[in-house]
């Protein structure tokens, strides 16, 4: 008598090394056993993988999984075969005679996941493929995509929309992290979705620390007292610019941290061998625009900084989600300045107007109220995305910190005021700062501006707070930033000058010593020393085998076997993320330093 499939549960402990399902998981798992489309909006970490890989392994065929990215794709394919899944991708990486033997595993029914690009897909040679294939169902990973509403829109994400008119009776799930109320409708619509079962996890994601830190001068001394406190923790810097991940990549390195910076503009070999050095631990930090990162499978990213204001609460809850996938604690801090606002406005005003336009500004200032705003963090991105949640009470700046004092700057506001007054309305802020602290520049005294009555009189402060203090203004609306960064007054600064209208700051903003974002809690105890032993051993496995550590086990695993020391494939297996296919491959090394350990 043949065997019957086994039961989900038992899947999930036995291939997945999980004794029960994540909220939301089962209902995904069951929706497609059972043939029914999906849409799943579940945060970075929630498990949205596990949802279609579990059911492909008891229903038998192929699923099809469309990423946007390439990098990705391999990393996933990786994870995949390296828990014993039988999965390929299809893609430019591969030569002719590779992919005929890809296409010959494909039609003989021995793989179990076939990764694409959307751009793949879409051809009519592919899809013939297909044809030709007993497809479980498509997913498509990254969905916002699809949605030209959303922060990430890619055409070939939208033509996903002839999908069901190819495949009428194939179901499609679709997945992403983040999709506000437009964004789904625009994803169920567009890839005509039949009667879909639609699940919405919550966006509260308390292992992570959020903070957000108006940026002193240029944030240096910000990024290094950050990164001083979190020795050997892997984490990603975003910045706006190619020129600024160089330039802060090379000022880290020149301080002794591991750091390299990734864009764009750099050659294919070179960013994917900054990717691989990465994801196998072997670089502890990546600076980088948004190029980088995204679906990143790297469980063990501890810490996400931005230099710069995001564009939008999407690009920064996305980029937010890549710390802490294994579900340790993780922090997440973002550095701002109101000139943030100005240069991502730059960029959208020469837009056409009309309502894709105001669509911008609209979550350019949303993104802008949120950094600047004192309540709680995690409360204030649930809100934007439709989720209602009580305040975290511990696991942002804003519900961890009680100081609230202001102080009153109005005089040193009149003197920058002043001094832009005085000059003539044709400079920017850092030649008004320079008149302020009596500076010998050429230019200055060229300009005969040593001998204003404002000459000197801030000499007081130092230049960075006269920074902060620029940065006010700007929030007040106080000033005008014209071509090439000239300043003018507002209506608003000209009642702070006539000492019509006073200005306060937190006191917090104006300290010169660059503090480091509050630590994040713990999120439960382990053996620091067994821990780093067991890292150790990971890592040897890895390179050994030629795959990212945290495929073999995750950071969270590895603290767990710390506290646990097993000492039979009985006990190993009670620890959280360790199936019978990972402790067939691996398990044998580990028991044998939990041994160890024990013995002395």
């Amino acid at each position: 008598m043949a065997r019957m499939n086994p039961q989900p549960l038992e899947v999930l402990q036995s291939r997945f090394g999980h004794s029960a399902f994540r909220p939301l998981q089962q209902e995904a798992v069951e929706a497609l056993i059972g043939g029914r489309d999906l849409l799943m909006i579940l945060p970075t970490g929630g498990g949205k993988s596990l949802c279609y890989q579990l059911p492909t392994l008891l229903m038998g065929g192929t699923t099809v999984v469309v990423s946007p990215l390439l990098a990705l794709m391999h990393d996933q394919v990786t994870a995949l075969r390296a828990a014993g899944m039988r999965a390929q991708m299809l893609s430019s990486m591969q030569d002719q005679r590779e992919s005929a033997q890809i296409v010959e595993q494909l039609l003989e029914g021995a793989l179990e996941f076939l990764y694409l690009s959307p751009e793949r897909l879409n051809t009519d040679a592919l899809r013939a493929l297909l044809r030709r294939v007993r497809i479980n169902f498509f997913v498509l990973d990254e969905a916002h995509c699809i949605s030209e509403w959303g922060h990430e829109f890619r055409a070939d994400y939208r033509a996903l929309s002839q999908l069901r008119e190819h495949f009428p009776h194939t179901p499609i799930a679709a997945f992403t992290a983040t999709a506000t109320d437009t964004v789904r409708h625009d994803i169920v619509d567009h890839l005509a979705l039949n009667d879909p079962l639609i699940l919405r996890g919550v966006l509260y994601r308390p292992n992570l620390f959020i903070t957000c830190k108006h940026r002193i001068g240029d944030g240096d001394d910000q990024i290094v007292a950050f990164l001083k406190e979190r020795k050997d923790q892997s984490g990603i810097i975003y910045a706006l610019s190619r020129k600024s991940t160089e330039r802060i990549a090379q000022m880290l390195s020149r301080k002794g941290f591991e750091a390299q910076a990734y864009h764009a503009g750099l050659e294919a070999g070179v960013r994917n061998e900054i990717y691989r050095a990465f994801v196998h631990d072997e670089t502890r930090i990546i600076v980088a625009t948004i190029a980088f990162g995204m679906g990143i499978d790297k469980s063990n990213i501890r810490f996400v900084l931005h230099t710069a204001l995001p564009k939008t609460l999407e690009n920064y809850y996305q980029e937010i989600g890549r710390a802490g996938r294994d579900g340790d604690d993780a922090e997440v801090v973002a550095l701002f300045g109101a000139s943030d606002v100005i240069a991502q406005k730059r960029f959208i005003e020469p837009l056409e107007a009309g309502p894709y336009r105001d669509h911008l500004l609209s979550k350019l200032d949303a993104m802008s109220r949120f950094a600047a705003q004192e309540g709680c963090r995690h409360q204030a991105l649930a809100r934007y995305f439709g989720d209602t949640i009580e305040p975290c009470g511990a696991h942002c700046d804003n519900c961890t910190d009680t100081s609230r004092a202001k102080r009153d700057i109005s005089r040193e506001a009149q003197m920058f005021l002043s001094a832009l007054y005085r000059c003539g309305a044709r400079f920017g802020k850092n030649y008004l700062i320079d008149v302020l602290m009596g500076s010998k520049e050429k230019r200055l005294l060229e300009n005969g501006h040593d001998a204003l009555s404002v000459y000197g009189i801030g000499k007081a402060w130092h230049k960075k707070q006269w920074m902060v203090l620029f940065e006010r203004l700007l929030e007040l609306e106080a000033l005008h930033v014209g071509e090439f960064q000239v300043l003018s007054l507002t209506p608003v600064g000209e009642m702070i000058l006539r000492g019509k209208q006073s200005v306060e700051i937190r006191s917090d903003r104006l300290e010169l010593r660059a503090s480091a974002a509050k630590k994040a809690p713990a999120s439960g105890e382990y053996d620091e020393r067994v821990f780093d032993a067991l890292r150790t051993l990971r890592r040897e496995l890895a390179q050994a085998q030629g795959v990212p550590p945290y495929v073999i086990f995750s950071d969270k695993t590895l603290k767990e076997l710390s506290l646990a020391l097993p000492q039979n494939e009985e006990q190993m297996l009670r620890v959280g993320g360790i199936g019978a296919v990972k402790f067939e491959r691996y398990g044998e090394a580990f028991l044998a330093l939990c041994r160890r350990y024990v013995t002395e």
